[in-house]
């Protein structure tokens, strides 16, 4: 049909993949069945159905790695290496830090999951939909890479959500910024990796997190971390021109 060849029909289906896929495996386990393997699991079958999806019908050149102009490369992501590690840096003060094998796989399987799909297939579905915009690409795939976050819903707090579906944007922006200059989801994926298992090596930190309430103080840092990422995004993309293949 002519109408699943349609770029926007494509970008769609694309970022339909994540939650669908979970919310049927979330229907075929049980609660007491969810553990830390059946996580890794899930993430593990989001990225396969989107491979192969990719085979059959997107049919987008992902770049998994690029050895070219490193420095140029580690330029390009130093301030999302830079936020990332502010991010993480409190991990470091608490006394009940330890490197879990179990966090670290989970956290490399959503990486893969999560950037294959919002990277390595949406921002090449937005440059065909939009002329090649870079800019354009970049908030497309954040934009829908905040919104697949609404599905916490159901769990969370409407204020909680609205703050992490910023942040999530805003984190997107960073590392879809990366991925187009540099063409290397690995970075990335190491990047978001990095970011997600740091907190986890805490229990304490864990706890506290869940039991964090919502204030408007936190939405308005985190519409402030938006502002930040889109400046660097527009400066380093400034003048950036997508080479036709």
């Amino acid at each position: 049909m002519r109408l699943f060849k349609n770029n926007i029909v494509k970008i769609i289906v694309a970022s339909l993949i994540f939650p669908v896929t979970l919310t049927i495996i979330g229907l075929i386990l049980s609660k007491q069945s969810v553990n830390s393997f059946a996580q890794a699991l899930a993430d593990l079958v989001v990225f396969l159905i989107a491979y192969l999806l990719n085979r059959q019908y997107f049919q987008e050149k992902v770049f998994w790695f690029n050895r070219k102009n490193g420095l140029a490369q580690l330029s390009t992501a130093f301030p999302a290496l830079i936020i990332v590690a502010f991010l993480n840096s409190p991990v470091l003060l608490v006394n009940d830090f330890q490197v879990k094998f179990q966090v670290i796989l989970i956290c490399l399987l959503v990486g893969l999951a999560e950037e294959y799909i919002f990277r390595g297939l949406l921002i090449g579905l937005f440059l065909k939909a939009n002329h090649n915009n870079a800019f354009g690409a970049v908030i497309g795939s954040s934009i829908l890479f905040g919104l697949i976050h609404i599905t916490n819903l159901k769990a969370l707090p409407f204020g909680y959500v609205s703050a992490q579906m910023i942040f999530a944007a805003a984190i997107g922006i960073l590392f879809g910024t990366i991925y187009i200059k540099t063409h290397n989801l690995a970075i990335v994926i190491a990047l978001h990796a990095f970011r997600d298992m740091f907190p986890m090596f805490s229990n304490k930190l864990m706890q506290q997190a869940s039991q964090t309430s919502f204030t408007m103080a936190s939405l308005y840092v985190m519409i402030v971390f938006l502002g930040i990422a889109l400046f660097i995004a527009y400066i380093q993309l400034q003048n950036f021109e997508i080479k036709k293949s």
